[in-house]
């Protein structure tokens, strides 16, 4: 693990370590049963947009765990999720509040872009939610998509969000700074700042990957939210 992945670790065991969800969902403070009830509907959302059909039979990836408020979910909903993240913290906490789940793997990754321990064609899903978006480098980005796509079997869905890449959005992300520093919530450190990466170079290293993918930007969200994007694609057979 490189120092740009480690200090991503220790930023994310930390805020997982203070028991406060609001890194992980910032209309909470608290884990209770409405976290993850609204992950779910997030869930069952986002894969709508995204043109995903859950299927019972099939495994996920999902990048980005956190303390599992959509892992849950995607258990529900596939035979099989591995969830990975690059915070340790938060994989022991995931794995606690999904123990009544055995069809979930928890993998601990690098942060610099590698899926070590997911297989080629391994999954029939990626799914990510408010993750690369804190990937400190666009390049770590763009390898978590190369990677992405070495992961889907033929006839396997992408459906990743990444933060917008407008001038308009990144004045809305400064101004969250300053409204998070006004909270007591230091977030201007580059675990959280992340980077941003263009549509179109992403959407070049998917297909160049074997994925046929397009980006799809969310219609609505919350007050003095950025805008995001969904990279959405198909895994050429």
């Amino acid at each position: 693990m490189g120092s740009q992945g480690r200090d991503a670790s220790r930023f994310w065991d930390d805020a997982a370590r203070g028991g406060d969800v609001w890194f992980v969902a910032t209309g909470h403070r608290r884990q209770s049963e409405e976290f993850f009830l609204q992950g779910a509907n997030e869930t069952d959302t986002f894969l709508k947009f995204c043109g995903v059909t859950p299927s019972p039979g099939q495994a996920v990836l999902e990048i980005g765990c956190g303390v599992g408020r959509m892992t849950r979910r995607l258990a529900q909903l596939f035979r099989r999720v591995i969830a990975v993240d690059v915070s340790e913290e938060m994989l022991r906490r995931c794995r606690d509040n999904l123990a009544g789940f055995p069809n979930v793997d928890y993998r601990q990754v690098a942060g610099d872009g590698t899926l070590d321990g997911v297989g080629d064609g391994e999954v029939d899903l990626v799914f990510s939610y408010l993750t690369l978006q804190h990937v400190t480098t666009p390049s770590a980005q763009l390898r978590y998509l190369q990677e992405s796509a070495r992961a889907l079997r033929p006839g396997g869905k992408l459906a990743v969000q990444v933060r917008s890449p407008s001038a308009a959005a990144a004045v809305w992300a400064y101004v969250g700074h300053v409204l998070h520093l006004l909270q007591g919530r230091r977030t201007y450190v580059r675990a959280w700042r992340g980077s941003r990466v263009k549509p179109a170079s992403a959407i070049d290293v998917l297909r160049r990957s074997g994925v046929d993918a397009s980006a799809k930007e969310w219609p609505s969200r919350p007050l003095w939210s950025p805008a995001h994007l969904w990279l959405v694609g198909t895994k050429r057979g």
